[in-house]
């Protein structure tokens, strides 16, 4: 095996990989800015006050803001447990670069639906094309990582996968800003998001257009069409294959850990450090940017090996920094608003973006690898199916952090309280990560 790594930014140069990664990126894109501009223009243009609180007229009644955000979060994430067992069936059927291109397709017509109700502002339908988006990033999910071990050859695949992984955070993070910004420009707010988010599904479209063929490989699968047991089934039978459903496991925490920090990052900002939203952003851009920079990082750490051998070390990062925050995390004084200058101008705001920035670049380094072990070791003819298992198990773990979340808050714990006891879990995770060194999974998938 060879001591350094294969370049992966010469992948961007390949038509094998190229037409993906720009499907990845604009798909990712796309998603938040819509999702963003929709919670924008929800909270500022039609929210209203009712008796001191902020409601949301839906339905015919008034829904607190807070319960809003929940319902539309949960309406995206609810079709990964629900479609993608199913689309990973399709997926495993067909020739993948068919599936990218409906998929693209049907990206075009949602964001139509889209842009008329941005126009006329309907709540409803508003959320019915939110549902709709989760349904169609679902359809997509199997498919672009089951894809990517066609496309690339082994060596190829770590990096790949590093962009791939680099490619979505980097989008959540200009999605985010122009959603939000875009949609509130005065008199054309509307109009330019509706331009934005048109112009972005075409080009996703004639990105799919240049993607290659990859065909089935192996007897194609039975479709199961009812969705509930198609899920069920579906993660009962991936149980059976060891290491491949270990590495599942182990990426739902990562999706466990970062829906709780991205969920009550706003709350952190506001309540704990009595910041503005500019120092929200920022967080955010932190976030967003060290996983997009750890999993860039992962490739060259590996020395074109596994990378698995930095999995317990970076679950640990994630864990211990995610314990540090809440060691230098500075308490503002209430009513405070700092602005992100002043915020920076202490010694303890420039502790909290390095902690944000090393826990993030810890994240990075840890689930790379992971979905590449999964790749590497899911049986070829079920590529896509493990992967929509992954989705499953994802969504999973994003909708119990919620739960989790709720019951520490009642318990009188605020945010970065809560990333630090949720940072405990590093250790169980980063002992499992050990036992997953390249010599020990050979010896339990042998």
């Amino acid at each position: 095996m060879s001591d350094t790594a294969p370049n992966q930014f010469a992948l961007l140069r390949t038509r094998r990989f190229l037409p993906l990664f720009l499907v990845l990126f604009l798909g990712a894109l796309n998603d938040q800015v819509f999702k963003n501009a929709f919670v924008a223009l929800v909270t500022f243009v039609i929210v209203v006050n009712v008796n001191g609180a902020d409601v949301v007229p839906f339905a015919g009644m008034n829904i607190g803001l807070d319960a809003f955000s929940l319902i539309a979060n949960i309406l995206f994430i609810l079709p990964f447990a629900l479609i993608a067992p199913t689309a990973g069936q399709i997926t495993d059927r067909l020739d993948k670069r068919v599936m990218i291109r409906f998929v693209k397709l049907a990206e075009i017509f949602i964001m139509v639906m889209a842009v008329v109700c941005y126009v006329y502002q309907q709540v409803e339908l508003l959320l019915l094309v939110l549902f709709f988006l989760g349904a169609q990033s679902a359809i997509f999910a199997p498919v672009k990582y089951a894809v990517l071990p066609q496309y690339l050859s082994r060596e190829e695949l770590l990096g790949g996968n590093g962009l791939a992984q680099a490619a979505t955070f980097i989008a959540i993070i200009f999605g985010t800003i122009l959603g939000t910004q875009v949609i509130l420009i005065p008199g054309i707010g509307i109009t330019a998001v509706s331009v934005t988010v048109m112009v972005i599904a075409f080009i996703g479209y004639a990105a799919a257009l240049a993607a290659p063929s990859a065909p089935p490989v192996g007897e194609p699968p039975k479709v199961d069409w009812v969705l509930p047991r198609a899920a069920w089934n579906l993660v009962m039978s991936c149980r059976t294959r060891r290491v491949p459903f270990a590495a599942i496991m182990l990426i739902a925490w990562f999706w466990f850990m970062g829906v709780t920090f991205m969920s009550l990052l706003g709350a952190y900002t506001r309540t704990v450090l009595q910041a503005d939203q500019d120092v929200l952003t920022a967080l955010l851009t932190c976030f967003s940017i060290g996983v997009a920079i750890g999993a860039l990082l992962s490739s060259r750490i590996a020395r074109g090996g596994s990378g698995l051998e930095a999995t317990p070390w970076a679950a640990l990062g994630l864990g211990g920094l995610a314990v540090v925050l809440w060691v230098v995390t500075p308490v503002g004084a209430p009513g405070a608003n700092l602005s992100l200058g002043s915020f920076l101008a202490s010694g303890q705001g420039i502790a909290v973006f390095l902690c944000f920035i090393g826990l993030a670049v810890s994240g990075g380094i840890y689930i790379t690898p992971l979905n590449t072990l999964l790749q590497r070791t899911a049986p070829a003819r079920m590529r896509a199916q493990f992967v929509a298992c992954s989705n499953v198990v994802d969504a999973g773990a994003m909708l119990f952090s919620g739960f989790v979340g709720l019951v520490l808050g009642t318990m009188g714990l605020v945010s970065v309280e809560i990333f630090a006891v949720l940072g405990l879990t590093a250790l169980p995770m980063a002992v499992v990560c050990a036992r997953l060194t390249p010599g020990h999974v050979l010896r339990i998938a042998g």
